[in-house]
């Protein structure tokens, strides 16, 4: 059963500063967790679920966990930060991953510059998983890939993707480029993505979702790029979301 401590521990990495200081965060869900559990390539420090879903779930139970806990419903809902709580939850280690420059250079990855919405942040990780996309570079203003809301809207992606929180002008100083390799940002005006010559690297980078991306980054795009409206559409929205915009950006241009 859980202590008060453990349930005081749990309940505190909700916090970006807890989850920083003690190297851990929260995975939600039931189909996110047996996803988990059936990859059995993440090790779960902690499995805590209600005796029920234990019970049901028992050929899970040989893969990769640390500690297996049962608890009650009401107090795994102490612990939750859903809005109707699931029968189970993880405790992982936060991935600590070092920009790999030679793999940065040799294959695509999204820059993300001050994307605040954790959902948008968690189905841009989801995208970039479907899409192969193995890198993402954050700035440093980003919301919190480790957050409650951006895990469970990976929906476990967030295992599958190194994500790096760093100044981007730092990283594109970095990388090594060679003639094929280019840096390509979204723009409300710019050349329509389906116009743009299929390559096999590069980085695509997306700004803020309200004022997209800074002039200090403006010097590293190589290829200004945009997702043009249908034709003949005068009633459109001002703009896409830039969870939409970075699904269909992958679509049409990451094709190796």
């Amino acid at each position: 059963m859980l202590s008060r401590s453990k349930i005081k521990y749990l309940a505190s990495l909700k916090i970006k500063k807890s989850r920083n200081l003690h190297g851990q965060f929260i995975i939600e869900g039931d189909k996110i967790v047996r996803d988990i559990l059936q990859d059995g390539k993440t090790l779960v420090q902690q499995l805590i679920a209600t005796e029920e879903w234990l019970s049901e779930n028992r050929a899970l139970m040989s893969g990769r966990i640390e500690e297996i806990i049962e608890a009650e419903m009401k107090t795994i809902a102490r612990i939750s930060s859903l809005e109707t709580p699931a029968p189970v939850m993880a405790v992982a280690d936060i991935p600590l991953a070092q920009p790999d420059f030679h793999e940065l250079s040799e294959s695509w990855s999204l820059a993300l510059e001050n994307i605040q919405d954790p959902g948008n942040v968690g189905t841009i990780i989801r995208s970039a998983d479907w899409f192969g996309i193995k890198n993402i570079i954050c700035s440093m203003d980003c919301a919190d890939c480790f957050s409650p809301k951006v895990v469970q809207a990976s929906m476990g992606a967030i295992l599958n993707v190194k994500i790096h929180y760093t100044d981007l002008t730092e990283i594109m100083d970095k990388i090594p480029h060679d003639p094929s390799y280019r840096v390509y940002g979204t723009f409300l005006k710019g050349t329509p993505v389906h116009d743009i010559p299929a390559a096999s690297k590069g980085m695509i980078v997306f700004g803020n979702e309200a004022r997209g991306i800074s002039k200090e980054l403006f010097r590293y795009i190589q290829s200004r790029i945009t997702i043009p409206p249908a034709k003949g559409n005068n009633t459109h929205a001002e703009s896409l979301n830039v969870a939409s915009a970075v699904a269909i950006v992958c679509a049409l241009l990451v094709r190796n």
